[in-house]
């Protein structure tokens, strides 16, 4: 299994003017990143030391100087520089395309992969999901077709798809078996065609007033929970062994607030 995770420095311009209006407030810069992403990557470390982990980042030195602030090995740490292949990726014109792309690397392993995003804090040793089957995801969130209107989902699905009506899983935690590996380039696919459907007519969020979105800004999610369904893949929740700081728009500081008690 690869167990991966990706750091990079976001274009904070491009993340509001896809769709998340409150990406500075949330992500603020790339030091505030950097920062939660170490703090999330010591709490994984401090339940799972001897448990291999890839992260592939555009600023190596930068990302390894805040995790020597906390009290953990990084023997079992691979920190790849990758900054020409995420300039790459940075350049299409959606803003979480690196997610999508990052995924597609590591397929030629033909090994089950688990993504862990960099807000999450782990809670305790995940040795016993690691031999699963299907997928991993954080947790349950709604039927797609329960959202707002106003978000943009709804309506992008139904234009792409022909229905808003699947289930709709939190990606902070994906795991993917040898035998699912597929999804990754089906949701690539589908992550292109969800993202080029013009929203600008529905999507209204108050936190931008009057501002006029033409793209759906989680449609690399969107994309992921259609090919989980649509391929009747079998889903495990791993809420129990994560908590994901993602709702609300200043929640980042939370993951590094839960890894202070292994500062140096």
């Amino acid at each position: 299994m690869k167990i991966i995770s990706l750091v990079f420095d976001y274009d904070l311009e491009k993340v509001a003017s896809c769709g998340r209006a409150w990406g500075y407030q949330g992500y603020k810069n790339k030091d505030f990143i950097f920062e939660y992403s170490a703090a999330s990557y010591a709490t994984f470390a401090h339940h799972n030391p001897d448990l291999e982990y890839i992260i592939d980042t555009d600023d190596r030195n930068f990302l390894l100087s805040k995790l020597k602030k906390y009290d953990i090995s990084l023997e079992s740490l691979s920190i790849l520089s990758s900054s020409e292949e995420i300039d790459e990726w940075k350049s299409h014109r959606y803003c979480f395309w690196p997610l999508a792309m990052h995924r597609r690397k590591y397929l030629h392993f033909n090994e089950p992969i688990l993504k862990l995003d960099n807000d999450l804090t782990c809670l305790k040793p995940i040795d016993d999901i690691l031999d699963f089957h299907g997928v991993l995801v954080w947790k349950y969130e709604r039927n797609v077709k329960e959202g707002r209107e106003n978000w943009g989902e709804r309506f992008v699905c139904r234009d792409v798809f022909g229905t808003d009506n699947f289930p709709a899983w939190n990606m902070g935690v994906l795991g993917i078996d040898k035998e699912s590996l597929k999804i990754i380039d089906e949701c690539i696919e589908i992550s292109e065609k969800l993202v080029s459907v013009d929203t600008s007519s529905v999507i209204a969020y108050k936190e931008a007033p009057g501002v006029k979105f033409n793209m759906w800004v989680n449609g690399e999610q969107t994309a992921m929970n259609w090919a989980i369904y649509k391929n009747n893949i079998q889903v495990k929740e791993t809420y129990d062994y994560f908590e994901h700081h993602c709702y609300g728009f200043d929640v980042k500081k939370d993951v590094i607030k839960s890894a202070e008690f292994l500062r140096k």
